[in-house]
């Protein structure tokens, strides 16, 4: 009955939040405080529950089934979890904090409907993840697909030619940029093929919950999300020093007793980081062109208002003036602050090109809202579910 009625309450005040967030863009923080005394108040019920059937104690309808108290530990490690990957999207600028906050409350809820979920509690976050994201990169893609489609007859115009030794010519440009910078990249590889490994490592832990080849796009589609803020540590000099040094470690540990099971899983782990490496490329190349670019706004000055999210480029020419140097806040998803949009206006006012181009952003909310639904109705990774249907699918098209 605790649980029937917690899913009620979810799925009112998730209802509202998306909705909300549709029109508005913001999550009140309100919202997510009501969700969070919802959850207090079932958290309190189902622990008073406990203790009398720990005690082996009746008080009514209570005490009769329970929880074993066991599960409240868990609980605080899932809830804990769950906020340390909503705070790191916000800090990697992959989410508003309104979204981050969102996100933690729906991972306590999910705990709270069904505490039988499978991967419960260290993995049940990163499930979460894969059914909120996983399907919208599919939308996404589906979207980029069609916006590609429909500017095919455009290709006729161009001259093919010209546009080659352009982009041949720009490409031998950023190679000479990046050449400098080569010792970063280098170190970036060998990080990147660590980590690879250990998820290779791990994958007896995570295998009834991601299937091949699916669940390595699922890793890379998250990978992909949280890239911005994941290069840094990559790139790091003493992470690479030592990864290198697990590596051989490793190395040494597979050759005198693993043997074929170490190369198996050195040669996954150079294949992830190559198909890494293209589908990095590849979708970094598709956002900028495509997506990246259909998002983007022009406003006048006296437009600029309170969760507006500068572009790249403005922002960077932005930060540079020393007239705005201190007075701006720094740079989240959140887009503006009040006192930055006061202080861009007024910046702003005396110039001749008084204009910012901002990002017209997407509400997540509602893949919030979907994915913890996926999560409690299929009770695993939707990539999990996706695999015998395209396999099938697959084998209609090309044969076994």
């Amino acid at each position: 009955m605790t649980s029937v009625l917690c899913y009620g309450a979810f799925l009112g005040l998730a209802s509202v939040i998306s909705y909300e967030d549709w029109r508005t863009r913001k999550i009140r923080n309100r919202l997510v405080v009501a969700g969070l005394l919802a959850c207090a108040a079932v958290l309190l019920v189902l622990l008073v529950n406990s203790l009398l059937g720990a005690g082996r104690l009746r008080l009514g309808p209570l005490g009769e089934y329970y929880l074993p108290l066991a599960f409240y530990p868990r609980l605080a490690l899932h809830s804990i979890l769950s906020l340390a990957a909503g705070v790191g999207l916000w800090r990697w600028a992959v989410w508003p904090a309104g979204d981050a906050k969102f996100f933690a409350l729906s991972a306590l809820f999910t705990a709270l409907i069904d505490p039988n979920l499978p991967g419960f509690p260290l993995l049940l976050c990163l499930i979460l993840l894969i059914n909120i994201f996983v399907p919208a990169g599919l939308v996404f893609a589906l979207e980029t697909i069609v916006v590609l489609l429909l500017r095919a007859p455009r290709l006729r115009e161009v001259d093919w030619p010209k546009w080659r030794k352009a982009k041949a010519e720009m490409a031998a440009i950023r190679v000479r940029e990046l050449w400098p910078y080569r010792g970063e990249y280098l170190i970036l590889v060998v990080n990147l093929f660590a980590l690879f490994f250990a998820l290779q490592a791990a994958s007896s832990y995570v295998r009834p919950f991601i299937t091949e080849p699916w669940g390595s796009l699922s890793v890379f589609v998250i990978m992909f999300v949280f890239w911005g803020g994941l290069v840094t540590v990559l790139r790091d000099k003493k992470v690479g020093l030592a990864a290198f040094a697990a590596l051989c470690a490793a190395a040494l540990v597979g050759v005198f007793h693993l043997h074929l099971e170490f190369g198996r899983g050195f040669a996954a782990a150079a294949r992830m980081t190559f198909n890494f490496g293209m589908v990095l490329s590849v979708g970094r190349v598709l956002f900028a062109w495509i997506i990246e670019r259909d998002s983007l706004r022009e406003l006048r000055a006296e437009n600029l208002a309170y969760g507006d999210i500068l572009s790249d480029a403005t922002w960077l020419r932005l930060s540079a003036e020393k007239e705005l140097s201190g007075k701006m806040d720094p740079r989240y998803v959140d887009g503006l602050s009040h006192g930055d949009a006061a202080a861009l206006k007024t910046w702003l006012a005396g110039r001749a090109a008084p204009g910012c181009d901002v990002y017209h952003t997407i509400p997540f909310a509602l893949w919030i809202f979907l994915g913890t639904l996926l999560t409690l109705s299929y009770r695993g990774s939707v990539v999990t579910a996706m695999a015998p249907h395209i396999i099938r699918a697959r084998e209609a098209l090309c044969g076994p």
